[in-house]
């Protein structure tokens, strides 16, 4: 069977033109031909797990299987953003030290290493404290509304203490609220896991974003015309903070209000004109 000549296109080129009048079949599974091969398989996890034991392949969990522990474990290792690649040992130390002696982390202060035994005067970026200060991270499921709708009600809540937030979201008639209020009780859960105490966390920061994946079907109007209806999925992320940083943001707004200058009513600014002794009659 003969084939079609196709002239200047990069996509079906030589292995098209070179089997012009082949009677070997020419496969249509790649669109550029014997060209290229396929890419060598990823590693299954479920497979090599299969491999190693002697359950089936859809018992096979994270909870029984070690290979698959070990996998899920390297790939978290990789994708996860780890504080030791932003901060030294040595500043941790310090930061703990200074933590501990304090019960709140205040800047520019002399502290001394334990380990070497010398003195530091630890000076620390807002970024690498909030590195270093313990924080929740929370992530809402996919929720059928809209962003705008939502920011309404993290504008509502951002910078509450978390009890009160929740509280306050109990009574609020939103739909959204309903969503916020379940993701705030997931970081109380996850508060009380972790050891700290839910009272005194409060809400740093919460956003939403568009999720992706619209479902859209057709408006069919009058006069033969036709609308377009998306339905707008969305999450919510927040992060919450302990009291160790609501003590620290109010001992810095404390030291400034103590460094500023007293405030003149009065212009203390040199004169621009020449003064005399006496009036000028």
């Amino acid at each position: 069977m003969f084939g079609r000549v196709v002239r200047n296109n990069p996509i079906y080129g030589i292995a098209r033109t070179s089997r012009l009048f082949s009677t070997t079949p020419v496969s249509f599974n790649n669109i550029l031909g014997d060209l290229t091969k396929p890419e060598k398989e990823e590693f299954d996890p479920l497979l090599a797990s299969t491999n190693n034991s002697n359950l089936p392949r859809d018992q096979i969990t994270a909870a029984n299987d070690k290979a698959l522990q070990e996998f899920y474990h390297k790939e978290a290792l990789e994708n996860q953003i780890r504080s030791d690649k932003y901060v030294s040992p040595l500043k941790r130390r310090l930061f703990n030290t200074n933590v501990a002696t304090n019960g709140f982390f205040k800047n520019e202060q002399i502290v001394k290493d334990k380990e070497s035994g010398k003195s530091y005067k630890l000076s620390l970026t807002p970024e690498e404290i909030d590195i270093l200060e313990p924080s929740i991270y929370l992530e809402s499921y996919r929720i059928k509304s809209s962003t705008k709708k939502a920011t309404l009600v993290n504008r509502f809540v951002r910078g509450m203490p978390l009890l009160t937030a929740i509280n306050q979201l109990h009574f609020n008639p939103k739909k959204m609220a309903t969503e916020v209020e379940k993701l705030l009780k997931q970081g109380v859960s996850q508060a009380t896991e972790l050891g700290y105490n839910p009272e005194g966390m409060f809400i740093q920061a919460i956003w939403t974003g568009s999720d992706g994946n619209w479902v859209k079907r057709l408006d069919f109007k009058g006069r033969g015309r036709i609308g377009l209806i998306k339905h707008t999925y969305i999450h919510v992320k927040c992060i919450l903070k302990t009291e160790q940083t609501s003590k620290r943001l109010a001992w810095e707004k404390e030291q400034r209000e103590l460094a500023n200058k007293p405030r003149m009513f009065l212009n203390n600014e040199p004169l621009n004109f020449s003064v005399r002794a006496l009036y000028k009659w």
